[in-house]
């Protein structure tokens, strides 16, 4: 969605908003695009007595990117990479392999940094401390929050340290990266519209363009990874991709496409389903609503873990309590909304934890409480 196609109501909030952006401008950034020669340009909004300024700096192929301490947390380096290649659709990991797995951090990066910390995910100085493990996002790091840049580049600067250790990091993509990366600024914090205007781009999107660091790892990014003996996505899987025989490569091909800009002048069905409601950036159907019952029934989780061959089904998207085992541990769903409590500053958020072949729900002090997960099916799919 760009600015011309929003609703009239989204274009006065926008235009709203970027009326405000004296107000609103903080530090932000940074945003980062390859020099055609090698090295990178960086651009930031800064604050110099009061007010926000673009700063442009050209950093050698070789020089670190600092991200500044924000949010309660220090500042960290980055090490630009290389184009990112198109993330696995499948881990090859044993089921005793540790494994840690976030849901929706929306823009929290404070709270994921604890969180993360509290768990020794990460050193105090944010460096990667998970050895061989390995650490999943479900998605949704854009949105609602104030701090999303930064957990975009921890997340990006820790997959590099984790692969030099033999560990993995994967970041799967979830409805507001479709959202954000298609212009659709309904959901944004105020304050990136402020610092888009102070950065003299015309949309936010244009940031995280094709060619920029962020924009190209983003785009590169899948929808469904199975690790091993459980499969994770954002929303969910809904019974109709066993009922279209689709596999998790054909999904995250799809909606890859779709960011692409490959699909949407003539969208073939397969585009629709994969960013539609039963796709695994938006479905909720393992969930109550109110008084109603979830809309999958029990055999059909049966079918969805016979087809991809899998004990479990690991999900955010629908905030939740605490983290939760449904269907009798065949389906986790892992967010718990990052927030603090208003009196006392303490943080909540939700997170599993795999040790040793034993499942944890963690907890952002670093508490962790066991958690049921379903054998293995007695029949493998595909």
């Amino acid at each position: 969605m760009t600015p011309h196609s929003m609703s009239i109501p989204a274009r006065r909030l926008a235009a709203l908003l970027l009326a405000m952006a004296p107000l609103l401008a903080m530090a932000d950034g940074p945003y980062a695009w390859p020099e055609p020669g090698g090295g990178w340009t960086v651009r930031r909004v800064v604050e110099t007595g009061g007010t926000p300024a673009a700063r442009t700096e050209t950093l050698t192929r070789d020089q670190a990117m600092v991200v500044d301490g924000s949010d309660g947390a220090p500042a960290f380096e980055v090490r630009l990479r290389a184009p990112a290649d198109r993330a696995p659709d499948a881990l090859n990991v044993e089921s005793d392999a540790p494994l840690f797995v976030v849901a929706d951090i929306h823009g929290e990066y404070g709270i994921l940094v604890e969180l993360l910390r509290h768990q020794g995910i990460i050193d105090a100085a944010l460096r990667w401390n998970f050895g061989a493990g390995h650490l999943v996002f479900l998605g949704d790091a854009f949105d609602r929050g104030s701090h999303q840049v930064a957990v975009l580049w921890l997340v990006y600067q820790l997959q590099g340290e984790a692969e030099a250790a033999g560990g993995s990091v994967e970041f799967l993509l979830g409805n507001h990266e479709l959202l954000a990366l298609r212009g659709d600024v309904r959901y944004l914090h105020p304050r990136y519209l402020a610092d888009a205007d102070a950065l003299g781009v015309t949309t936010y999107a244009e940031l995280f363009d094709a060619d920029s660091v962020l924009g190209q790892w983003l785009r590169t990014r899948g929808a469904i990874l199975r690790a091993g003996d459980v499969l994770l996505a954002h929303g969910g899987i809904s019974p109709q991709v066993v009922q279209r025989d689709l596999s998790a490569a054909a999904l995250s091909r799809a909606v890859r496409e779709v960011l692409d800009g490959r699909a949407d002048s003539a969208r073939p069905p397969l585009h629709d389903f994969a960013i539609g409601s039963s796709g695994p950036l938006w479905y909720r159907g393992y969930f109550a609503r109110g008084a109603a019952a979830p809309e999958a029934r029990a055999e059909e989780i049966e079918a969805l873990r016979r087809h991809f061959g899998v004990r479990a089904i690991l999900v955010g998207h629908t905030a939740l309590d605490e983290v939760s085992a449904l269907f009798a541990g065949r389906v986790i769903g892992v967010q718990v909304y990052p927030a603090r409590d208003a009196g006392t500053g303490r943080a909540v958020m939700g997170a599993v934890r795999r040790d040793r072949g034993r499942w944890y729900r963690a907890a952002v002090n670093g508490d962790r409480s066991p958690l049921e997960i379903a054998p293995q099916p007695a029949e493998s799919g595909t």
